[in-house]
């Protein structure tokens, strides 16, 4: 019997079946945790989906009175979309913070999307114990909330000229509220001519060198950053083989030109004369403005440059505005053209005056300005982001004021971001 119970025999077997089955029990467990976690970043990805279409749709179209409720469709939409919907069990909840229905304060204010997303999830092993599903909950918030590009003055260069940006004599450019950002990969990318001038801004950055005078600039430039594509490059101008393009008699335009919430085309060189302008312009040929242009009315006025440039007359007014945002396809844009036109758009001359607020977006084109004349009497005020080929100052005072800053929604300036 004593001999029985000293024997030791069989001991590593037993250990062995003990460790097989704790093993197999961490296995199991292992593999329901990573079910858990695939089926949880699956949903993260439905919810950071579905916020980011909510806040996306609600900043085009806040306009509208049913911008909120159409957000929240189309957020739900999303999670549909990435698998999540009524159909297979999970529930999607889009709230709104314009509502005061985030869960946080942090982001409890117009723009913002709070979408959460949760549905059951079955286990494999956890089923022995009792535990068939646990329920996984995703949550997410987006929105634009009048978050700004870095830039608002942007000089693409596609064609690498050098230099890109050309500031002369005793120019004064303003841009306090956010950035100069400058392509062109040479020495002088960036060229000041002359030490009277003052280029003051948020930042100053280009992706070759500057060049010249450089301590006009505050602050200094940074070199050798990275080149920017247009931030507007998804805007599409209206194609003029698509619409009928009437030649003015004369050549001349005067009194109303256009009709809110009408695409409407004129050919050939054309000067407007003492004009108020609504809805969409189009040009095929070179413009010229004199005497007073303004904007008809509060829908604002986007100018369509499809071929030709645009040149002021000497003591030109000039009071324009955009449409509004949510107002259609050019909602912000008060100027605007393709990538093949590669004219010049020449602002500020003689003693041009006004104010012009909207975005300019005309990648290859050359924006002008010049004239001391334009000086003496306070110049034109742009309130405006700009995406141009080629910017060039000489002498005149160009103030810009950034229009996405002062136009939290419907500039296609902002961008969406995941916040939470």
């Amino acid at each position: 019997m004593n001999r029985f119970l000293r024997d030791e025999d069989g001991q590593a077997l037993v250990l062995t079946l003990i460790c097989v089955g704790a093993l197999i029990g961490f296995m199991a467990l292992a593999i329901d945790v990573g079910l858990l976690f695939r089926a949880k970043r699956n949903m993260q990805i439905a919810a950071d989906a579905a916020a980011t279409a909510a806040a996306m749709d609600y900043l085009y179209n806040y306009s509208s009175t049913t911008a909120i409720s159409a957000a929240k469709t189309v957020g739900s939409s999303a999670a549909a979309v990435n698998g999540f919907s009524s159909a297979n069990g999970a529930t999607v909840t889009i709230n709104a913070g314009a509502n005061s229905e985030i869960s946080t304060p942090w982001h409890n204010s117009t723009g913002y999307f709070e979408a959460i997303v949760s549905q059951p999830s079955p286990t494999a092993f956890m089923g022995f114990f009792g535990i068939h599903a646990m329920n996984i909950v995703a949550r997410s918030v987006a929105g634009s909330g009048g978050i700004v590009n870095q830039g608002c003055v942007y000089v693409l260069n596609p064609t690498n000229a050098c230099p890109a940006m050309t500031l002369q004599g005793s120019f004064t450019v303003t841009a306090t509220q956010c950035g100069v950002v400058v392509n062109g990969t040479c020495d002088s990318a960036l060229q000041f001519t002359g030490g009277g001038g003052t280029l003051s801004a948020a930042s100053v950055t280009v992706q070759g060198g500057a060049n010249g005078q450089t301590g006009d600039s505050t602050p200094a430039p940074v070199t050798g950053v990275a080149p920017v594509t247009n931030p507007m490059e998804a805007v599409v101008p209206p194609d003029p083989s698509q619409l009928i393009c009437t030649a003015p008699s004369g050549g001349t335009l005067t009194g109303n030109v256009g009709t809110d919430g009408v695409t409407t085309c004129y050919s050939g060189n054309v000067t407007l004369n003492n004009v108020s302008l609504a809805g969409t312009v189009v040009f095929t040929g070179n413009v010229t403005l004199s005497g007073n242009i303004n904007t008809l009315d509060n829908n604002g006025i986007t100018i369509v440059l499809s071929s030709g440039g645009l040149q002021e007359s000497t003591g030109t007014t000039m009071n324009i505005h955009a449409p509004p945002g949510g107002s259609g396809p050019y909602a912000e844009i008060a100027l605007l053209a393709p990538t093949t036109n590669t004219s010049t758009i020449e602002f500020d001359k003689g003693a041009a005056g006004g104010t012009f607020s909207g975005i300019i977006d005309a990648p290859d084109a050359t924006l002008y300005l010049h004239d001391s004349g334009g000086d003496s009497s306070g110049g034109l005020t742009i309130n405006a982001d700009i995406a141009v080929g080629i910017l060039n100052d000489q002498t005149a005072t160009f103030t810009v004021n950034s229009y996405s800053e002062s136009h939290p929604f419907g500039s296609p300036l902002l961008h969406v971001a995941l916040v939470e």
